[in-house]
């Protein structure tokens, strides 16, 4: 672009009639043009700038547009200039360029040099934010840029302002202490307080906000100092005393959701830890399996699902609550079919997890528990029970069946349950049985799977290997169909 004609549009910014047609002629000329020269020409008038702060919206999302695309064309360690903008972006009023400025800061913030106290301090004030596209944006960001500055007193001074804030900003603040927390010991002791209130919050009467509070720190123990920190500050005999007097308050079983996802997800990491330390709260999520309460069976099966993933869970719920299971699983035969169809979706992916292996492959004791697991589900050495409903007419049914044959047969029982299915291996050779993309998919990794399998005879095996080495999506030509029907 002409310098001249770049002074030109800079000077009809100044003129509100003419404003918002050189704003659109300064973003298709940036789109067609990569000078960084005159990127930061823009970046550095106050004429652009200033359009930011105009009352019509329209015309400050086009100016957001424009210091995008400038941005987009400087370096970040020679541009002073996007540093300036960003922060001017983040200490705006209007939500829309305040967005704008942690889209920026995001893009940039991989530059170790480029983060200040400054912009933390924005950010954190961007956190308390009424508008879920400023404050929710705001906890990633924080995430990553906090652990360089946490310790310093401004930032832990504007961070406890949060604290007095209203509920939903003080559950970002509460997921930002976690997610800082567990990366090191050093960064929990530095989030401490943060956390305290968070557990603070558990006692509280507001149902909902105890919820929120235990699915954030359900995240915590991902690591052993987290779970530690849990565990001495009490909150497991915490919720443990709640769940023991869920019969004398009928309004807390609203928290029995939320008491399943919270032990069930630490249960994914420290199997043992929850297994011998809380049976009660397995007890609790088999009293919820075998009811009939539809609100409560779909995070019941979720739970389920997500303790019995890691082999040591299967382990722990076979060996140590293997009677209350085989009941369960016999009860599930019984009411899978009458499920509606997103609680029975939910379902079929707790029955994946179930079977399916942690890692690249079942040693015995896994193969064998799955095995007796199914033999309570189906009570036959087949997979009819699956079949059912692979040829369900709802693709996302059929996905999650899919789903679950994957699982089973990456066992070689679940191969072997797969011969004595009447036309199993046939409709997964017939390329013609499914139009769903997905679907198909879905089919061939099962195919590329059983193609390395011993169990089949030499002809089916030889089918399924052809059927992987052609692809997914391989179509017949009119010669082979000629051919084959001449032989």
């Amino acid at each position: 672009m002409d310098e001249n004609v770049c002074r030109e549009l800079l000077a009809n910014l100044q003129i509100e009639q003419s404003r918002k047609t050189a704003l659109t002629e300064i973003k298709n000329t940036l789109i067609s043009s990569n000078d960084s020269s005159i990127a930061s020409s823009f970046l550095k008038s106050p004429e652009l700038l200033e359009c930011m702060t105009d009352s019509n919206s329209e015309q400050t999302l086009l100016a957001c547009d424009i210091l995008s695309i400038c941005m987009s064309n400087l370096s970040i360690d020679e541009s002073t200039e996007v540093k300036n903008v960003i922060e001017k972006s983040l200490s705006h009023g209007n939500a829309s360029v305040q967005a704008f400025g942690l889209r920026e800061l995001r893009r940039v913030s991989s530059s170790e040099a480029f983060a200040n106290e400054t912009l933390i301090l924005l950010v954190i004030n961007c956190l308390a934010s009424e508008e879920t596209s400023v404050g929710t944006p705001s906890i990633d960001l924080l995430v990553a840029l906090l652990p360089k500055f946490v310790h310093m007193r401004s930032v832990q001074d504007n961070l406890e302002k949060l604290l007095g804030a209203n509920d939903i900003v003080r559950c970002r603040l509460y997921e930002v202490a976690v997610k800082v927390g567990r990366q090191s010991g050093e960064l929990l002791d530095a989030m401490k307080k943060f956390l305290q209130k968070a557990i603070q919050e558990l006692d509280e009467e507001d149902i909902l906000l105890q919820l929120s509070v235990l699915q954030v720190l359900s995240e915590l123990p991902v690591n052993n100092h987290g779970m530690a920190y849990l565990e001495n500050n009490g909150v497991f005999d915490k919720l443990m005393q709640k769940i023991e007097r869920l019969e004398e308050d009928p309004l807390a079983t609203i928290l029995v959701p939320g008491f399943m996802r919270f032990y069930g997800s630490i249960a994914t990491i420290h199997p043992a830890r929850i297994y011998d330390g809380y049976p009660k709260i397995i007890t609790l999520l088999f009293d919820c399996l075998l009811s009939e309460d539809l609100t409560i069976l779909p995070t019941a099966y979720d739970t389920l699902g997500c303790i019995a993933y890691p082999s040591e869970g299967k382990r722990q719920l076979h060996y140590k609550h293997g009677a209350i299971l085989k009941k369960t699983l016999k009860h599930i035969h019984g009411v899978i079919r009458n499920l509606p169809n997103d609680i029975k979706l939910r379902l079929l992916g707790c029955l994946t997890n179930l079977f399916a292996v942690d890692g690249a492959s079942a040693d015995n004791q896994i193969t064998s528990i799955t095995q007796t697991w199914y033999g309570y589900l189906s009570e036959e050495e087949n997979l009819n029970l699956v079949m059912d409903y692979i040829r369900n007419a709802f693709p996302d049914i059929k996905r999650a069946a899919l789903a679950l044959l994957r699982a089973i047969v990456g066992h070689r029982w679940g191969q072997q349950y797969m011969l004595q299915t009447g036309g199993f291996v046939e409709y997964l050779l017939d390329r013609k049985q499914e139009a769903d993309k997905d679907v198909i998919l879905d089919k061939y990794e099962i195919i590329r799977l059983l193609a390395t399998s011993s169990v089949f005879d030499p002809q089916t095996s030889a089918e399924l290997k052809q059927y992987a080495a052609e692809g997914a999506f391989y179509v017949r030509g009119i010669t082979e169909v000629a051919v084959e029907g001449a032989s």
